[in-house]
């Protein structure tokens, strides 16, 4: 599947008008649908590199508020039963009508409920869209350039690419780093959820 993804993306070729307008219509989509939004963000960075990251981060903000208004004014019974279904979803909607922002932050930055899903049920909590949009657009990007960065890494490895002279253990640190602080981020979260599951 990565394979065809990368194969359509190509198809584009270089990072033009039209090539960011079909990066942005996919990560409308994925706000979406229950997609592992990793892939995709690896495949773009194979494909285009960093240069994407930014590109993915706002269109992935605007698709995440558009499924969060679905959720909050236009779907909201068909949510809360989707809801009622994963007491887990529960929990954490509770914890964000609670704590705010601040549990979005650390869901947006590693844990272990997808990106649509998060969308569809923070509509379903109290807070405001201000502050939901700008704790997913800043806590989003780590993710988003970290993986975009790591598939443009990929590609530079396999080509060979020693253009920029900076030898491949600076930004294999890089990922190491921040992927710890990733998993850091997600472990708390699952603790959090497992403290205030009843």
């Amino acid at each position: 599947m990565t394979e065809a993804l990368n194969d359509w993306l190509q198809h584009f070729g270089s990072l033009t008008p039209v090539s960011a307008a079909a990066i942005c219509l996919l990560f409308l989509l994925t706000a979406f649908v229950v997609f592992p939004r990793t892939v995709l963000i690896i495949a773009v960075g194979v494909t285009y590199g960093v240069a994407a990251a930014p590109i993915i981060l706002l269109s992935g903000t605007v698709g995440g508020i558009l499924a969060f208004c679905t959720s909050r004014y236009i779907a909201s019974n068909w949510c809360r039963r989707m809801l009622e279904t994963k007491p887990r979803l529960k929990v954490v909607a509770q914890a964000v009508d609670a704590e705010g922002w601040r549990i979005i932050a650390l869901a947006r930055l590693g844990a272990p409920v997808p990106s649509a899903l998060q969308n569809y049920l923070f509509g379903l909590t109290n807070i405001d869209i201000v502050s939901y949009s700008i704790a997913t657009f800043i806590f989003s990007a780590p993710q988003v350039f970290l993986f975009a960065f790591l598939g443009a890494t990929g590609r530079a490895s396999l080509l060979h690419d020693r253009s920029t002279g900076v030898p491949l253990a600076f930004p294999l640190l890089a990922i190491l780093l921040t992927a710890t602080i990733i998993a850091l981020v997600s472990r708390r979260v699952r603790l959090l959820l497992l403290r205030l599951e009843p």
